[in-house]
């Protein structure tokens, strides 16, 4: 079975559009869990307004974003973990029923396609077939259009709640690119994202690299051992054009033949 969990705060328009598009999915063997943070607008109104056959809610404080999505992991019975959150969507009715399919592989994390609006611009985010540590380091697994198999949060913990926006991507770092868990990109839309989400806001830009260095430092302590190793960190998460133009050069046999010429007769000149 399959567990979809939408957090919510004070965003009563945007939970009806969420859950709406959750209990009118053609595909219904899932239990929906609703965690709310003591909303003091509609939102708890929205959530009575639907008698859905499976629905579980709550609405009380807690202390952030990942303190309400672990609340929803330790209610969820499903095989399968989706994190739906309010004012996000699902593509149409048909999203888990092209999907469910999917579940009997027993992959830890099956990911599909996130699309959204950006001004005038439709954009569908889709994931590579084969995961790199350079991606996993740079950019981050969509958890909104990723179904996780609820056993990697037994295995490797719940999120952490000392993070305010990067958990998600430090959750995915620790199991996909530190311990190599079984990963499917589906050529699957699932999900439409609110772009008024607390990542896509500019002025977190600045916490979120923050919150990341710290989880690097945190996992990949041998790393930061001086300046030096920093930079050559900075350089692999987000290459200088010198360090792109040396990986291509490290590709060509022609091109690596030329620099090490090219290397041999500086070096002459500069001891000459």
């Amino acid at each position: 079975m399959l567990s979809i969990i939408t957090i919510n705060y004070n965003n009563a328009l945007g939970l009806k559009k969420t859950m709406q598009s959750v209990v009118n999915q053609t595909w219904s063997d899932f239990e929906y869990i609703v965690i709310d943070g003591n909303s003091n607008d509609e939102s708890v109104a929205v959530i009575r307004s639907f008698e859905w056959f499976n629905l579980k809610w709550v609405s009380e404080p807690d202390t952030g974003i990942y303190n309400a999505m672990n609340k929803g992991i330790q209610k969820a019975k499903g095989d399968y973990l989706l994190f739906l959150n309010s004012g996000d969507y699902l593509y149409n009715k048909e999203v888990l029923s092209k999907v469910k399919n999917y579940f009997s592989l027993n992959i830890s994390f099956i990911s599909g396609h996130l699309f959204y609006k950006k001004g005038d611009d439709e954009i569908i985010r889709e994931h590579p077939k084969e995961l790199s540590f350079s991606y996993l380091v740079s950019k981050s697994i969509s958890h909104l259009s990723t179904f996780i198999k609820r056993e990697m949060f037994v295995k490797y913990g719940l999120y952490n709640e000392i993070n305010k926006i990067v958990s998600d991507w430090e959750f995915f770092f620790k199991a996909l690119g530190l311990n190599g868990e079984s990963f499917l990109s589906i050529d699957e839309i699932i999900t439409i994202y609110d772009l008024t989400g607390i990542s896509s806001i500019e002025e977190n830009l600045k916490n979120i690299e923050e919150e990341r260095t710290q989880v690097f430092k945190k996992y990949l302590k041998p790393i930061f051992n001086d300046e030096f190793d920093t930079f050559l960190f900075q350089n692999f998460k987000a290459p200088s054009k010198r360090i792109k133009y040396l990986k291509h050069i490290e590709k060509s046999l022609f091109l690596r033949k030329i620099t090490t010429v090219l290397l041999s007769v500086i070096s002459f000149f500069i001891k000459k």
